[in-house]
């Protein structure tokens, strides 16, 4: 795990908590359906990195293989599934048991495939750190877990959205030779935002009126969402699936920080002791240079 790789894991995680501040930002000037933010935020995302490459003659999509095509058509599918169940989840219950039990639960999904695969558990070290996280995560959102209305059916669906997320890790973590991770980044959001429009469209298709409603739309697409997932997908090189899910924990604690800057929002005691824990857990897992490569 080289420490290059591992940052960029980190800095994914971060610009994913920025998503709900400016998705907020966006719903509340627009009042668009959190289906219609999540297509929009994939279709710019997606097209905005295949311009920028045709721009720069770097777009090459017939030279594309089958094996290119099948993984970025398959990353798109996963990752609308999951924008789609993580939202579902969240208008069932509430925004805060659908990002715990969604996000908490994906590293032990990909645990459980890791030891189906291969029979292999998850070093000591790393089942440490996952614990770490998920308490302080719970703690961190310890003030918005209400039930909502439906608490078993938010909970239901943000279990499917954290296998979704899970297996878009382990899917991408065996990258196709060649195959850099801007073009496919761009294939798999341009894909997955064109299969999001049916979804929209049946909860009431919506889109921005004016420059700032635009502005907001653009920061969400390329920043919060290309930028990180080209980051992540990178990461994903030489960063262990599993290890990779748990520093994406971060997301939720730089939401509450954002949210807490942006609009005022208390994050109280509880709060702060949640976030100290789960950043704890993150430094417990960053590449050490005098460990045996086996911890990784």
């Amino acid at each position: 795990m080289r420490p290059r790789d591992f940052l960029l894991v980190v800095t994914a995680a971060a610009l994913w908590g920025g998503g709900g501040v400016v998705g907020t930002l966006l719903g509340d000037r627009t009042g668009m359906h959190a289906l219609s933010i999540a297509m929009w935020r994939m279709l710019v995302a997606g097209f905005a990195i295949l311009l920028v490459l045709a721009a720069l003659r770097r777009l090459r999509l017939r030279s594309l293989t089958p094996a290119m095509w099948r993984l970025s058509l398959v990353t798109g599918a996963l990752t609308a599934v999951f924008e789609s169940l993580y939202f579902l989840g969240i208008a069932l219950s509430s925004v805060g048991l659908s990002t715990l039990i969604g996000i908490g639960s994906a590293p032990v999904f990909v645990a459980v495939w890791d030891w189906l695969a291969s029979r292999r558990t998850p070093p000591r070290l790393t089942l440490i750190a996952l614990a770490l996280a998920l308490g302080g995560l719970a703690v961190l959102l310890s003030g918005s877990l209400d039930a909502g209305e439906n608490a078993f059916g938010g909970a239901l669906v943000a279990l499917g959205a954290g296998a979704t997320f899970a297996a878009v890790t382990v899917v991408n973590r065996e990258q196709v030779p060649g195959y850099d991770p801007v073009t496919h980044t761009g294939v798999a959001f341009a894909a997955g935002g064109l299969m999001l429009i049916p979804a929209a469209a049946f909860t009431g298709l919506g889109w921005a009126t004016d420059a700032a409603g635009w502005g907001l739309t653009l920061a969400l697409g390329v920043v919060v969402t290309a930028l990180a997932y080209l980051a992540y997908f990178s990461g994903l090189r030489t960063v262990p699936a599993f290890v990779a899910t748990i520093v994406a924990l971060l997301e939720p604690l730089v939401a509450a920080l954002l949210a807490a800057l942006v609009f005022a929002e208390r994050l109280g005691w509880t709060g702060l002791v949640g976030g100290a824990v789960l950043g704890a857990a993150v430094v417990l897992l960053r590449p050490q240079r005098d460990e045996p490569e086996s911890l990784h």
